[in-house]
């Protein structure tokens, strides 16, 4: 992959992870605010604690994953080195957010994982040329 390209993509990628990460904290917010709402509509006890358990879960988990995709997006938008692990790092965990957060983890993992073997890609020919020159 080209250099241009890469940050073309990189960039891209920061993008779409602040603007997936802003729309997990407003459903996380929404879903945490929803559960007293609930509890006017509804009378069996039951039901309310389900609603609470599953909403305070879905919710959390929406927030405590929105914010680290936030900074990873800023990241790869001002092309800083960092970005790439934390990215990669989302990536996998957004693959369980079907079907969005895997098409966002699928992209992230596969550029950042092209970047890898491209430098990793030298120093494997180095290798082999050291191997085949001097065969023990």
């Amino acid at each position: 992959m080209r250099e241009n390209t890469y940050r073309t993509h990189q960039k891209i990628l920061g993008a779409v992870l602040v603007a997936y990460g802003a729309l997990n904290f407003t459903g996380g917010i929404a879903l945490l605010a929803s559960i007293n709402v609930v509890n006017i509509f509804v009378d069996e006890m039951e039901v309310i604690e389900l609603v609470t358990f599953v909403s305070s879960f879905v919710g959390g988990a929406l927030l405590l994953t929105s914010i680290p995709g936030i900074i990873a997006g800023v990241g790869c938008i001002q092309e800083k080195e960092w970005s790439r692990i934390m990215s990669l790092i989302m990536g996998i965990i957004y693959l369980l957010f079907f079907p969005i957060g895997t098409l966002i983890g699928i992209y992230s993992i596969c550029l950042n994982a092209q970047t890898v073997i491209k430098e990793k890609e030298p120093r494997i020919a180095t290798d082999l040329v050291k191997e085949t020159a001097n065969p023990v």
